[in-house]
């Protein structure tokens, strides 16, 4: 279950209160950062604004059943607001599956916010439209997109050895909520097998889509 340890940071303890996956979603100069664990390594990824400015700062967070959400509140000075949902998805596989739900909405007029995921990689394969497999740190990591939020996201050239994964780009309404979900699969330092990348991504596209925010 998640265990909130201040605002913003919670981390996802099983039976045997071993770490999963965490969250640090502080916004502002402490940033976001997603964690997700196979066994005892972890692997972290970065939440950004693609224009360099820091994220909005934490207004809220709290668990609901197997959810955490963290809410970065649109200040006065932000170009949007961002609410992160972050989920452990029950599987068979020995992998640990994190789910993440990024929600974003805007007060401004004329606004095309983007944000990235962002990960030092030692290699990058692109497998399928919406499946890469990244190596961390002799570690395994699968992101997953099914197709609806493919359309929502893009993975950049590799660049100085960083996996990087921007959603979001395209001019957003005042008042509407865009959203874009993705799925951080921790394999380990063992590879997966063609078998297990196949099933993983089936269960992305079969899972229902998560309740709002």
């Amino acid at each position: 279950m998640w265990h909130i340890d201040q605002l913003g940071q919670a981390t996802f303890l099983d039976s045997t209160a071993t770490p999963l996956a965490s969250v640090s979603a502080r916004g502002r100069q402490a940033g976001v950062h997603l964690g997700v664990h196979a066994g005892s390594q972890a692997t972290s990824l970065a939440v950004t604004d693609v224009t360099g400015e820091p994220l909005p700062a934490v207004g809220d967070s709290y668990v609901r059943g197997n959810d955490f959400i963290a809410r970065l509140a649109q200040g006065e000075n932000d170009a949007f607001g961002l609410t992160l949902q972050a989920t452990l998805v029950e599987t068979e596989a020995r992998s640990t599956v994190l789910e993440c739900v990024a929600e974003m909405q805007t007060r401004l007029l004329d606004s095309h916010p983007e944000i990235e995921f962002a990960v030092a990689a030692e290699s990058i394969e692109t497998l399928a439209p919406g499946s890469e497999l990244v190596t961390c740190e002799g570690q395994y990591l699968s992101v997953l997109r099914t197709p609806r939020d493919q359309a929502a996201s893009r993975t950049l050239p590799p660049d100085s050895g960083i996996y990087r994964l921007r959603i979001f780009g395209d001019f957003l309404e005042k008042g509407v909520i865009q959203k874009c979900r993705l799925w951080l699969v921790a394999w380990g330092s063992e590879r997966p097998t063609t078998a297990e990348l196949e099933t993983a991504m089936a269960a992305i596209n079969e899972a229902p889509l998560p309740l709002t925010t």
